[in-house]
Order: structure tokens, then C-alpha cells, then sequence
């Protein structure tokens, strides 16, 4: 054990006193009311003072050498330079041109992985960029996976970079995020360019949710092993959480406003890790769990709905989208629906639509009334309720086999709409509306739909001397989308029993 110790004890003198990787000149740490944290490591029980802009404490580095200060709750703005010093060695380590703002990770896989440059006007948005130099980025690197938590990050893509178009515009794949970008560069333009924004993308293609949950998150749903070929995440052999340990955790003493999350396409299928029912209870327990291990109980969490998409033939990615819906009965949580975006001619694949500059501004709303408290709509209209016209009382030439379908009054906005849209060409134009009624005989037939005020009336010819059983719309893998509020957001999918 003593030989342990001072192995640990030499290893970490020979490195001498540094930040932690997460951290780095150019970067953004979290403004007031938060406190905002930076960490590091030097020899263990080192005593380390922390100077910047007339502050100045010292706090002891623990029995692994890792020290942390909490800073003063700070106002927008800077920058200021964050220098530690170590009263053993003398060492110094030094953050430059730091700034105070609003940090926000972005996290998932292909999705939002995806670079700016594979998407629409790349050449446009990449220009752009040079005029927020107040917006810093980082990119964390991948094949990095760990069997347990870690404290540094083992690579690094991006380190903390001013935006311009060189560190927006990196190679496909490599950095920086198109959603993450886009959805930062809306907010700070909501804040008038007053406030500085950090931005962490942190992300893997081709990866389920189990790869970014904790083992604690993972024991909430029963999951305990790893049952699917990729969750490993590309050439690890860790297991779940893998990426979790790696890529997340290492941030955990940081201060941030909220995440952003573009996943789900990894756990569509069937069995015990795939699917609507898995994903509603791993997702929220992923996003309590990061919430609780970041000790930031308000955390803002936005997600995206999948966009409709075809691979291979199609796969059952509706019953997904119906599992991502559990999350939003968690506090502080938006979504972004993308089911009216797919984009079946796009070269990576229609699982990769490239209008991400849509899916950034829908989460941006969300941001904007849950962090920022704006009164807006952030949100398509959402299923209240349904009932058949022959049980109501309104008057007028409805057939008694329509079902009347009521929204929430929150996500109306100015009132519904019904868009033309391009039908299959094996759908009858009539029936084009992405609403099914269900008869007895549990078969689902297409229907037509009208707007009435703020209900919608759905029949179908199909359907006649037949009792109506249940409801849907936008059911499928590329469902027909007709039903938006007029700020544009789309109606979300359900499925309905009468």
C-alpha cells in the first residue's frame, strides 16, 4: 500500500500542478447565480491558491492531488485570466482569456455529431461564424471509452476555441457540432451578443443511451450488462456506461445551464435495451442521474424528437419517438420535434437530414421559456384528448363516425393549421392527413382530417357502420405531418384508445 502511494504521490510530482483538460484558455465558465468551479491537480495535500480579478483563496488537493475551487458568483462577461500556484513546487498553471456566460453541453450521436459542413447553406453558416467571437467551443475526442468514471478527458478533439470559421468549420465528422453551433449561436443572439456562450460537444455516433448513463442510472431501469453489438460504443469493450465514464464525467465539478441531446436512433428495435418502453425509463433516469451527478437539480435538458427517416427498408422508429415523450414529465425538460424534417434525398443517409438550422431554433425555444422565463410558444400542439361526434354535442353536418381531437391550450399558439403536403403515391390525396382511425377488428385505416378552431375532425369513409376504437397520427417510420400551430412547430405523434 505504501508503495502504492508514493507511486501515485511520484506520478503526479513529475506532472506538476495543471488544470483539469476539460479546462483551457478561451473557454466559458458558468455566470451568476451559479458559482462557477475550476479543478485540477498537483501533488496531494498540495495547499493551492487561485488568483483572478482581485480574488484570491487557497483550498487543499485531496489524497489523488485533485484540488477545487469555487469561484465567486460572477456577471456576465471578462475575460480574465485564472492563475493556480502550488506552495510546494512553486508551479503555476495558468486559463487566458476566460470568460463569464452561459455553458451548454451538447451531447448524442450521428446527429449531432453531424458538422455544420455537411448540412444546408454549410458555406453561409461557416462564414458567419467570424462575427461571435464571444461564443467559445470545445470539441471532446472519441475513441476513448472507460470501464469507470474518469477525471480527465483521454482525448480531445477541440480544445476551447473562439468561434470562427476555421474552428465552426472543421472536417465532416471531426468538429464542430451543427446543432450545438446553430442552437448557441440563437441564444446568444437572443441575448443581444451580452452574454458569453460556452459550447461542449461531446458525442458519438451511432451509439444507444446506455453507453451515456451511469451505472447508477443504468440500475434504475434493471439494466446491469451490455446486450447489444454497438452499446460497447465503436471498439470498446467496456460495457455500458463507457461513455458515460469517459466523456461525461470527467466534466462533473463543472458549472453549466443546461444540455442539449440529439439520440434515439441507436435503441430503435425490439428486445430489452431497444424500444418505446426501455427508452422511457432509461432516458429520464439518464437525465435525472446527470442532473443529480453534476449537483445541478434545475439543470435544462432539451432533446430532439426523431425526424422521420428510412434505412435499410425502414425500421419501427415510432414507437421511439412515443418513449423520448416520458421525459418531458420531468421538470426543466423541452423538446424539439423533427418528424416533419426528413429528408429522404440527403447524401449521409435520410437517418441524417440536413436542416439542423430548424431543429437548433425549436430548441432554442425551449430554452428560451424554460431557462430564460420567455413567454413564447416552444412547443407543437400536443394530444389532449379525443372523443366520437356522436357522443358531443356539436351541431353541424359531422358524420357520427368522426372523433373529435382536442390539443393542450399551452401549445395552440395563434391557432391551428392543416398544411398541404406531397402524399405517397399509394395514398389516396383525401386520406393524405397522418391520422388512422382503429376498428373493431384492430385494423387502422386511413382517415380524413379538418380543422374546426382548435379541434380537429377525423373520418374516414372506410369506416362506416363500424365502431371506431382508437386514434392515431404521424404513426410510422415517415408519417404523413399536416397538423402545426401557426408559430410552425409541428403536432406531436400519439395513438389514442377510445
Amino acid at each position: 500500500m505504501l508503495f502504492l502511494l508514493l507511486t501515485t504521490i511520484f506520478v503526479r510530482l513529475s506532472f506538476g500542478l495543471h488544470f483539469s483538460n476539460v479546462l483551457g484558455d478561451n473557454m466559458v465558465l458558468q455566470r451568476s447565480p451559479q458559482q462557477a468551479v475550476v479543478w485540477g491537480f498537483s501533488s496531494p495535500f498540495d495547499v493551492v491558491t487561485v488568483n483572478f480579478n482581485g480574488f484570491k483563496d487557497y483550498t487543499a488537493a485531496d489524497l489523488n492531488g485533485q484540488f477545487r475551487m469555487v469561484l465567486p458568483p460572477m456577471e456576465e462577461g471578462g475575460p480574465v485570466d485564472v492563475l493556480a500556484m502550488s506552495t510546494i513546487t512553486g508551479d503555476q498553471a495558468l486559463l487566458r482569456n476566460v470568460m463569464f456566460g452561459d455553458v451548454f453541453f451538447c451531447s448524442g450521436q450521428s446527429n449531432m455529431e453531424f458538422t455544420l459542413g455537411s448540412g444546408f447553406n454549410a458555406s453561409e453558416e461557416i462564414a458567419r461564424a467570424n462575427l461571435y467571437p464571444n461564443i467559445r467551443l470545445m470539441t471532446v475526442g472519441q475513441r476513448t471509452a472507460s470501464p469507470t468514471p474518469l477525471t480527465e478527458l483521454q482525448t480531445i478533439e477541440q480544445e476551447w476555441s473562439i468561434a470562427s470559421n476555421e474552428s465552426v468549420g472543421g472536417e465532416d465528422w471531426t468538429y464542430f457540432s451543427a446543432v450545438c453551433w446553430l442552437f448557441g449561436r440563437d441564444i446568444h443572439d437572443y441575448l443581444k451578443g451580452a452574454v458569453p456562450i460556452g459550447l461542449i460537444s461531446t458525442n458519438w455516433h451511432g451509439t444507444p443511451v446506455q453507453d451515456w448513463c451511469s451505472s447508477d442510472a443504468l440500475a434504475k431501469c434493471n439494466q446491469t450488462k451490455c446486450k447489444h453489438a454497438t452499446c460497447n460504443g465503436v471498439g470498446a469493450d467496456e460495457g455500458n456506461s463507457a461513455l458515460y465514464n469517459s466523456m461525461i464525467a470527467p466534466f462533473l465539478p463543472m458549472r453549466a445551464l443546461g444540455a442539449i441531446w440529439y439520440q434515439g436512433e441507436e435503441n430503435v428495435g425490439t428486445g430489452p435495451q431497444f424500444g418505446e418502453d426501455y427508452y422511457a425509463c432509461q432516458f429520464p433516469a439518464m437525465i435525472e442521474d446527470w442532473r443529480d451527478k453534476f449537483d445541478l437539480k434545475d439543470m435544462y435538458f432539451g432533446f430532439v424528437q426523431l425526424a422521420a427517416y428510412k434505412e435499410n427498408g425502414g425500421t419501427p422508429v415510432a414507437a421511439l419517438r412515443s418513449g423520448q415523450l416520458a421525459a418531458l414529465e420531468l421538470p426543466m425538460v423541452g423538446m424539439a420535434s423533427a418528424v416533419d424534417l426528413g429528408d429522404l434525398y440527403s447524401p449521409l443517409g435520410s437517418i441524417h437530414p440536413r436542416n439542423k438550422q430548424t431543429v437548433a431554433r425549436r430548441l432554442a425555444a425551449t430554452a428560451k421559456a424554460l431557462i430564460y422565463k420567455e413567454i413564447l410558444v416552444h412547443q407543437g400542439p400536443m394530444f389532449a384528448g379525443a372523443f366520437a361526434a356522436n357522443s358531443s354535442k356539436i351541431s353541424g353536418s359531422i358524420d357520427e363516425t368522426s372523433v373529435l381531437i382536442s390539443f393542450d391550450p399551452d401549445t395552440l399558439g395563434s391557432g391551428l393549421i392543416m398544411k398541404k403536403v406531397c402524399c405517397p403515391e399509394d395514398l389516396d390525396y383525401k386520406y393524405c392527413s397522418g391520422f388512422q382511425l382503429q376498428t373493431a377488428d384492430q385494423s387502422w385505416h386511413n382517415a380524413m382530417a379538418m380543422v374546426y378552431g382548435d379541434t380537429v375532425v377525423v373520418s374516414s369513409a372506410m369506416v362506416e357502420d363500424q365502431r371506431v376504437l382508437g386514434v392515431r397520427y404521424g404513426y410510422g417510420d415517415w408519417p404523413v405531418m399536416t397538423i402545426f400551430n401557426k408559430e410552425g412547430f409541428p403536432a406531436i405523434p400519439f395513438t389514442y384508445t377510445l
